[in-house]
């Protein structure tokens, strides 16, 4: 998935959307990325594209920042975690709670390192 990443970045695109949803596994069991609806090619100035799964979108769009391909590693990571432990790091009703619970998470974990 990263190496897929990697050429998708590589071609100054940014994927947007990366979830479980948008993972499959091809015959030869290798992870296939889907769902290209809303990717972009990247742009400096991006601070209004928020675009994304919430749950999935690191805080710096949720923040309206501008952002470029590291933004993939925080979905990645969520996923892991997904995947390791069988639920998200945080949960919310909606887009603002969501981003609370995660802003609240980042803090906790600057206090515990």
């Amino acid at each position: 998935m990263v190496y897929t990443l990697e050429y998708i970045y590589g071609n100054n695109v940014i994927h947007r959307d990366i979830k479980p949803e948008n993972l499959v596994l091809d015959d030869k069991g290798y992870v296939r990325i889907t769902d290209f609806g809303i990717a972009k090619e990247n742009k400096p100035d991006n601070s209004s594209e928020t675009s994304g799964t919430p749950g999935y979108i690191s805080p710096e769009v949720m923040r309206g920042k501008n952002h470029s391909f590291p933004v993939k590693y925080f979905a990645i990571g969520v996923i892991g975690y997904e995947f390791m432990l069988g639920k998200r790091p945080y949960y919310g009703k909606n887009r603002m709670k969501l981003r609370n619970k995660c802003f609240l998470l980042k803090l906790l974990l600057r206090k515990m390192i």
